[in-house]
């Protein structure tokens, strides 16, 4: 079949798109497909663009912005091409990490408790709304009545990163509450945008896991260890900076607890095709931070290493991801199964 990978994009990923697209394009080529490399400035680019024309599907390799949070995939269904991995509604939810924490709650997943924070850097009244708290966003909050609700409802260290970022870009650990200004500000000049969305989160310290789902099934967990600091952009993506241990070295009952914590976010977002789910374990206690609709598909994501565990190589992973976005769906998440 013919399938165009979409790569690029204008959010502050795109250097990893493109390594992921052009890996997705690879693997579908060894899998036997002919492949387009369609790399794009813009979801609007998509619209007209000539390289998509005649295609099976499409394979959205793009990263954050509007390429992963519903955008591209509506655009790509009011133009009528088929298309793998997540829809619209389940992408624009999983890109907003402060929903995607309501939905946790509402459904007894274990997350560490936030704040969010929406600022307005042009001098308009930033506003913070408390989940669960049934009041209204909170006008004329400055930058130290958000230090002191932090202080006093979340406490240090704390996580500061941006509602809708990816890849660590914009993410501070904040041990200090003396440091917090200083990072919440250069975690909301990260945003690239005069009004950005911040999550403020409850530090929890432990280990970093990732549960991987494809096509409604649980991949083996996986444990990331990083020689130096935190899981950040340069330890993603820098070959060798972190160890991965796969299957995670996690004790019963907690491993099944984790991986079933997974596919119950995976169903309740509607995801489909694959998705990758991050969590911190400490001692047995457990925290699942955000779900991803597109996880990152190059030499150092992942999705591929949880699938190579269990014997899928890469080619197999991208081949069966888009023979099962041609399928009938069955049931809300996409649950679909390749006949062999």
């Amino acid at each position: 079949m013919l399938v165009a990978v979409l790569m690029g994009g204008d959010s502050s990923e795109r250097e990893v798109s493109l390594r992921s697209g052009q890996a997705v394009a690879q693997g579908l080529r060894e899998a036997g497909h002919e492949v387009r490399e369609v790399e794009i400035a813009s979801v609007a680019g998509v619209i007209g663009c000539a390289a998509l024309q005649g295609v099976d599907m499409v394979f959205p390799a793009l990263h954050g912005g509007e390429g992963e949070d519903g955008h591209l995939q509506a655009v790509l269904e009011v133009l009528g091409l088929p298309y793998a991995l997540s829809g619209p509604g389940a992408s624009a939810l999983a890109m907003d990490k402060g929903l995607t924490k309501r939905l946790m709650r509402s459904a007894d997943i274990p997350t560490p408790d936030w704040l969010q924070v929406t600022w307005n850097c042009a001098g308009g009244a930033p506003q913070v709304s408390i989940p669960g708290s049934g009041a209204g966003p909170e006008p004329e909050l400055t930058l130290e009545r958000i230090h002191e609700r932090v202080l006093a409802e979340i406490g240090f260290p704390a996580v500061v990163k941006l509602n809708a970022g990816g890849s660590s870009v914009g993410v501070e650990i904040v041990g200090k509450s003396a440091d917090f200004p200083a990072a919440f500000e250069r975690v909301a000049t990260a945003g690239g945008s005069c009004v950005v969305d911040v999550l403020i989160e409850k530090f929890i310290p432990g280990r970093e896991l990732t549960s991987a789902i494809m096509l409604g099934r649980r991949l083996p967990l996986l444990e990331i260890r990083p020689r130096e600091g935190f899981y950040d952009y340069r330890n993603k993506y820098t070959t060798g900076a972190s160890d991965y241990l796969v299957p995670a070295p996690v004790h019963s009952p907690v491993y099944e607890q984790i991986v079933g914590d997974s596919l119950r976010l995976y169903e309740l977002a509607g995801c489909r095709g694959m998705a990758r789910i991050d969590f911190r374990l400490d001692g047995d206690a457990y925290y699942c931070l955000e779900i991803n609709t597109i996880p990152g598909m190059t030499a150092t994501s992942l999705v591929p290493k949880a699938a190579a565990a269990v014997g899928i190589g890469f080619p197999a992973l991208v081949d069966d991801l888009c023979r099962a976005a041609l399928l009938p769906a069955e049931g809300p998440a996409g649950r679909v199964s390749r006949p062999r």
